[in-house]
């Protein structure tokens, strides 16, 4: 079990992204649509900390949410984690708002629980958004070739941030908060 931070976006963009997870689907790979709970995300923490103070983080999330405002995320290439999980992902240009959301929203995080995990930490993330993971590498390659001719640049905007436990069947929705306008 994991608590993971995540920053939402806009309905248009997630809408966009869901189709991209329908059309890995539809051509017989796993996506990440496939994933019970899973919405299209940013992953801004990951904590496998056995306790977590869901209650605690309530308000802070709320406060760090309302004193930021809507801002454009770009999402403009494709990558690959080659991993254990082997994760094909939408690769998103690192602005100074996103980075600047990201230290503030870890550094909350880091004051909430223990065992953040290190590669999300301030100057060593990749922001990314999954397409599909836990992949073999004949299928990894199958959704890079097939994931060439998707309309990229997608232009999103940053929406919420969302507090969820995830579980290896589940994803279980805890504090959503929307970004101050």
């Amino acid at each position: 079990m994991s608590f993971v931070l995540e920053l939402l976006f806009d309905p248009q963009a997630e809408a966009l992204i869901r189709g991209l997870w329908q059309r890995i689907s539809d051509a017989g790979y796993p996506s990440s649509r496939d994933a019970d709970g899973y919405r299209p995300h940013l992953t801004l923490a990951v904590s496998d900390a056995p306790l977590f103070d869901v209650d605690g983080c309530r308000a802070r999330l709320a406060e760090l949410a309302q004193s930021w405002h809507a801002f454009p995320i770009q999402l403009n290439h494709l990558g690959l984690f080659q991993s254990m999980e082997n994760v094909v992902f939408l690769g998103v240009v690192p602005s100074q708002n996103l980075l600047d959301l990201h230290r503030a929203a870890f550094g909350l995080c880091q004051r909430q629980a223990t065992d953040w995990r290190g590669y999300y930490a301030p100057d060593h993330w990749t922001p990314h958004v999954t397409l599909a993971f836990d992949l073999t590498p004949e299928q990894a390659l199958g959704i890079l070739a097939l994931a060439w001719d998707m309309p990229l640049p997608i232009r999103a905007h940053a929406h919420a941030l969302l507090l969820v436990e995830v579980t290896p069947t589940h994803v279980r929705e805890h504090v959503l908060c929307g970004l101050g306008h």
